[in-house]
């Protein structure tokens, strides 16, 4: 299927308001409720006032941070177990206002190589690239979810943090 065939199909099925799954993992949508989101969801915010279609995809996993090359860092080691998102790749459309939710997308305890796109277009390395591990060693410590925002004005960032909504 062509790129312009894909994204009009994607813009449709938002439209439509079919949800999108992501590698198997059911959306929950908006939740007003108090409980915080497990560890490895993902959440896309839409804060703009026109639809925005934001994709993510798994460069690499590894069981280290690596080091900085090309203007971005890295992941390093072979994990112990199968990481079953290690090829993900997803890509959903964003009403204005809204919020999507998908709950434990990222299950291992590995570190995750996460590049997003906006609208089919790579917002650079520092806005739409990071490393997100779900888990973290201190129990004292929130599990984190990964969130991709676009901010009114169509200016993308992302967060790695307990779930702040």
């Amino acid at each position: 299927m062509s790129a312009l065939h894909r994204r009009s199909f994607l813009k449709a099925v938002g439209i439509l308001g079919t949800s999108i799954s992501v590698a198997g993992c059911s959306e929950i949508g908006s939740t007003e409720s108090s409980e915080s989101l497990p560890a490895g969801s993902l959440k896309f915010h839409n804060r703009d006032s026109v639809p925005h279609e934001i994709s993510v995809e798994v460069l690499n996993v590894g069981t280290r941070r690596g080091e900085r090359v090309d203007g971005h860092d890295t992941v390093t080691g072979t994990p112990d177990v199968a990481v079953f998102q290690r090829n993900l790749t997803t890509t959903v459309i964003v009403e204005p206002g809204e919020k999507r939710t998908y709950e434990s997308v990222f299950k291992s305890e590995v570190w995750y190589d996460i590049r997003f796109t906006l609208d089919d277009k790579y917002p650079g390395e520092d806005s739409a690239r990071t490393l997100f591990k779900p888990v973290r060693p201190s129990a004292e410590t929130p599990d984190r979810i990964l969130t991709g925002r676009v901010w009114d004005g169509g200016e993308f960032s992302w967060s790695i943090g307990p779930d702040n909504s």
